[in-house]
């Protein structure tokens, strides 16, 4: 599914941590890794990195290590590019402040940026587990179905214990589809329950041309403003992975006054979070 990983390194106090998370995928997905590190080199940085490749496991035939000077976001995505990588994963702060949500971490400019998947860990372990409780969106856009594909396979791979995949129905369209004015209550609950039967239909049809490996999938539709349904959705059944679209479009400042759906996602992520752009 991928075949090439690369992992933004920084010489944090989670730097094994992430390195050993991204031991663990490589092995799950059978990739070549890369290490990317962007600043001086210091040789004690250096000796570092190499004694923890070996200390952690990781195959040194399969294994890059990269070091570059510049903007961080901005040479981690052109290495991306010049490296086909696609998968990049990096860590996150769980919740940001109001400053960094205006003018951006390293992190959100690489999501708003990056050409390829991103997986975003918010709370590397030494000792990796594999996601056992996935939720997937399949609400947004024209391909959901390859979300909901890829979110599949991950599940399979990491044997879940549990998947659901969350479909959001925007207030609009429900209000429109409400608001007949001879309808009684029962009228509109009604009309509320056959649009939530097509939602789960239309999520059904897709999985029957999935091989979803007898994996057990819930699910669920909900109305309210997309982002922040999901992101609740994904924190009210403790997810530990979740798998969204990749937006069509670069963000921008227009992007944080009429907020993208990933936006509040981002702002308070619920969980590791993989932005599929697959």
């Amino acid at each position: 599914m991928y075949k090439k990983i690369g992992v933004a390194v920084a010489f944090s106090p989670r730097c094994e941590a992430i390195l050993v998370e991204a031991a663990r995928l490589q092995k799950l997905f059978d990739a070549e890794l890369n290490l990317i590190h962007i600043g001086e080199v210091k040789p004690d940085e250096k000796s570092y990195l190499e004694e923890l490749v070996k200390t952690i496991g990781i195959d040194s035939e399969r294994v890059k290590i990269i070091w570059d000077k510049g903007n961080p976001a901005n040479k981690i995505i052109s290495i991306g590019k010049k490296e086909s990588i696609d998968l990049l994963v990096a860590g996150a702060l769980q919740k940001e402040n109001l400053m960094k949500f205006y003018f951006g971490s390293i992190a959100r400019k690489i999501i708003r940026n990056s050409q390829c998947s991103l997986l975003i860990l918010t709370n590397p372990s030494n000792n990796p587990q594999p996601f056992k409780r996935i939720v997937i969106d399949g609400t947004e856009g024209e391909n959901n179905a390859d979300t909901i594909k890829h979110g599949i396979e991950i599940a399979t791979m990491n044997q879940a214990k549990q998947v659901h995949i969350f479909k959001g129905i925007k207030l609009f369209g429900l209000s429109m589809a409400l608001s007949g004015e001879e309808e009684t209550e029962q009228d509109q609950e009604e009309t509320r329950k056959e649009l939530v039967g097509q939602e789960i239909a239309e999520i059904n049809k897709i999985l029957k041309s999935i091989d979803t490996h007898n994996l057990r999938i819930n699910v669920k539709v909900a109305s309210g403003k997309s982002g922040f349904a999901l992101r609740n959705f994904a924190k009210r059944v403790k997810a530990d992975l979740l798998v969204v679209k990749s937006p069509s479009h670069k963000f921008n400042f227009l992007d944080r006054i009429f907020p993208h759906y990933l936006e509040p996602i981002m702002e308070n992520l619920p969980s590791n979070l993989l932005i599929d752009k697959n």
